[in-house]
């Protein structure tokens, strides 16, 4: 039985001679993988510095590029409404140069078109006045041709003149206007217009 428990205490101490050993092993592997990863974990932080840096970096000349882009968007802003400016200018003097240049001959055409119409229109008020002395002329032709006296003449005339005082009142003309038109005085036309 001594010897049983002996070699059961042999048994057991191997065991825990081969446990250890495979603890040590274990342990020593730990410490290995602990290693790497410290050393990977320093790699990691010099990676991540590295990184930060950079972007630090890239920060910075994107805020130097974005500066630079407001400096030339301004100075473009500046240059369009300055180059704006002086187009609008530009183009208001040549529209004022060519009304200037348009409305000296267009006032002159106004002026002669205005005469041109007043012309029209004396020479058809003369033609009316010709054309009545002509209707005279010819009915006192006719009553000298048929014989009758010059007091015949003379009562036809003034009779034809208060017909053509009746039709120019009743167009609406003043008495002024047919007083000169016809050569007769405006009295004489406002009695022909008191006896209508």
């Amino acid at each position: 039985m001594v010897l049983a428990i002996l070699s059961l205490l042999i048994a057991a101490d191997m065991f825990l001679i081969f446990a250890y050993i495979r603890l040590q092993r274990r342990q020593s592997a730990h410490h290995e993988v602990v290693r790497e990863l410290t050393e990977e974990r320093s790699m990691l932080l010099e990676l991540r510095a590295q990184i930060r840096d950079e972007l630090l970096s890239t920060q910075n000349q994107v805020k130097g590029m974005k500066e630079q882009m407001q400096v030339l968007a301004t100075e473009a802003e500046q240059e369009v409404r300055h180059g704006l400016g002086d187009i609008t200018r530009e183009v208001e003097s040549i529209i004022g140069t060519i009304s200037q240049k348009l409305d000296g001959p267009m006032n002159a055409l106004n002026e002669k078109q205005r005469y041109i119409a007043q012309l029209a229109k004396d020479a058809k008020q003369e033609r009316e006045i010709l054309s009545r002395l002509v209707t005279r002329s010819e009915n006192a032709a006719r009553l000298l041709q048929a014989g009758g006296s010059w007091e015949d003449i003379v009562d036809e005339l003034q009779a034809r003149r208060y017909q053509d005082i009746r039709a120019m009142l009743a167009r609406g003309l003043t008495t002024e206007k047919i007083a000169s038109d016809l050569g007769v005085s405006e009295q004489e036309v406002r009695i022909v217009s008191g006896t209508i």
